[in-house]
């Protein structure tokens, strides 16, 4: 038998089939991998896909998406629509119309409020059917260095005027496209509101507000899975691009601005033009 040389005893050991020294060192690919860096799960969102969303989709909102084209085809973009809030579906119905609608059948990420993924078990399911945490480095990262596209729904209150306009530039997601130098896509929404119409708000500690529906919160959880069949309308406007004079701040607060009086005319507009709110 032959004798390994001084230096076959001390190289470092390597995997069968021809590996270098430094595989044992490196991560392991993981060809059958199903989260991505961000916990989304492909079988999970992809079941959701074509069940719950498809659904919806086509059958039970009869979702429109109009101008589709003026959502970039490609590079980071924030997506901000009206009628979002706790109990609303407008940012998975704006997802999942987005790759049917779209020319490019594009992917999306839809923010959510950090005190909502910190409920047991959402922490862990949200992120698993593709929703991401609110933050404003996370959402920079998505937008600049992986060109993704991020859905922000945000409640029709806080587009009324320019005052609450200022409150609304102060969204992670508007954060991080001034300093991503991403556009914001405002996209007008009519009828979500109609299928969970809000009957009240109860006042919280911090300021906040518990919105009061027909069906929550006294029905838990099973009030995200009832709603009124409204006939939802989507309507994409004009990229509006950060930038120009000022600082960060400044920056932020004119793009909200002007994305939310654009949504309002937009909207106001959009329900004047249907016959229905149940049917079109």
């Amino acid at each position: 038998m032959e004798t390994p040389s001084p230096a076959d005893q001390h190289a470092p050991p390597t995997h069968g089939g021809g590996g270098t020294p430094l595989d044992d060192h490196l991560p392991v690919v993981e060809p059958d991998r199903d989260l991505d860096d961000w916990g989304r799960s492909a079988r999970l969102s992809g079941l959701l896909d074509r069940t719950v969303w498809e659904a919806a989709h086509k059958v039970w909102f009869r979702i429109d998406l109009e101008q589709a084209a003026r959502i970039p085809n490609r590079g980071g973009a924030v997506l901000l629509v009206n009628g979002g809030g706790v109990a609303s579906p407008i940012g998975p119905l704006l997802a999942k119309a987005i790759r049917e609608d779209h020319p490019r059948r594009r992917e999306s990420r839809i923010c959510v409020k950090p005190a909502l993924l910190d409920q047991p078990g959402l922490s862990v399911l949200l992120p698993r059917a593709g929703a991401v945490r609110s933050h404003p480095d996370d959402l920079r990262r998505l937008l600049a260095d992986e060109g993704e596209l991020v859905v922000l729904p945000v409640r029709s209150d806080m587009l009324e005027d320019d005052e609450a306009a200022g409150q609304l530039a102060r969204e992670p997601a508007i954060v991080a496209a001034v300093r991503a130098g991403a556009p914001i896509v405002p996209v007008a929404a009519v009828g979500a509101d109609d299928a969970q119409p809000v009957i009240g708000r109860v006042p919280l500690p911090g300021g906040r507000r518990l919105p009061i529906t027909l069906t929550f919160p006294h029905l838990g959880p099973l009030a995200f899975l009832l709603y009124l069949p409204a006939k939802v309308r989507l309507r994409a406007l004009p990229p509006i691009h950060p930038g120009g004079s000022g600082d960060e701040r400044h920056q932020a607060v004119r793009a909200a601005v002007t994305a939310a009086r654009r949504l309002r005319a937009e909207a106001a507009e959009m329900t004047g033009e249907r016959g229905s709110r149940w049917l079109g």
